[in-house]
């Protein structure tokens, strides 16, 4: 029987009078790669900002690992094992790559400032382990040949493997990709689906975010479809692909429509 490592219960969001998320209910399995999709406006990238704290819930409940995460500020739940990518890439963009990931490292730091400024030998073992973890999820994401340059200066792509790999720098358990494929062109969204293969295969837990329904049906073993703030399916994507209310929320269209 699978484990379910993330698991959002009756998960509501009010913002005034607007419903965001009415009822929400959904898990992300241990080692799985689940897709979340909808149309615009459905209330996915709301999921992701209520998972990692940046939105308190209205009512419901999120379990990780089977123990709440509601309540948790953002730094809080990165801490527990959680880590996440944003639509938008936010980066340091005046540190280099290789900088950018070692700070994403010293989440789980047991040196304090003083020993820092010191330099004792704990100190100096976390940060040496720190660069070497770094060098490695910059290679694992296929950009350890830009270690040294600046953030802002590497192209668009390669800016957007780096925040995977700063995400991953944290350590998380499962990794939440907001639209990791957005401004891709078709080339770089094989390479990209290649790669999120691999950090699956690597041991991590996905919950993605995307809109291109050729990259989520090729490398999603499951697939959640909201519409309006509300689960319309939850399914193996051959199904979810066929299933009438997924079409009609996509077309706008009943599926029987002539």
């Amino acid at each position: 029987m699978s484990e379910k490592v993330l698991e959002l219960k009756q998960v509501t969001i009010k913002f005034g009078g607007v419903t965001a998320l009415d009822s929400v209910d959904f898990h992300v399995n241990r080692g799985e790669i689940c897709a979340l999709i909808g149309p615009n406006g459905a209330g996915k990238t709301t999921v992701f900002n209520v998972i990692t704290g940046v939105y308190p819930a209205t009512s419901g409940e999120i379990l990780f690992k089977e123990k709440s995460i509601l309540g948790l500020k953002k730094h809080q739940v990165t801490k527990t094992g959680l880590a996440r990518t944003f639509q938008n890439v936010r980066l340091f963009g005046e540190m280099t790559a290789l900088d950018n990931v070692i700070v994403a490292t010293d989440v789980h730091k047991r040196t304090g400032l003083v020993r820092a400024l010191f330099g004792t030998p704990l100190n100096r073992r976390e940060e040496r382990s720190g660069s070497e973890r770094a060098h490695e999820l910059l290679k694992l994401v296929g950009i350890d040949h830009r270690s040294d340059q600046l953030a802002k200066n590497l192209p668009y792509g390669d800016q957007r493997r780096l925040e995977i790999a700063r995400a991953l720098g944290t350590e998380p358990e499962v990794l939440l990709l907001d639209e990791p494929a957005a401004g891709f062109n078709p080339a770089e969204k094989v390479e990209l689906a290649d790669l999120i293969k691999k950090i699956r295969d690597t041991g991590y837990t996905i919950l993605l975010i995307e809109h291109d329904m050729s990259l989520i049906m090729g490398i999603s073993d499951r697939v959640v479809v909201l519409d309006f703030g509300q689960k319309i399916a939850d399914d193996l994507p051959t199904i979810v692909q066929n299933d009438p209310r997924v079409i009609e929320a996509y077309l706008g269209v009943p599926a029987d429509a002539s």
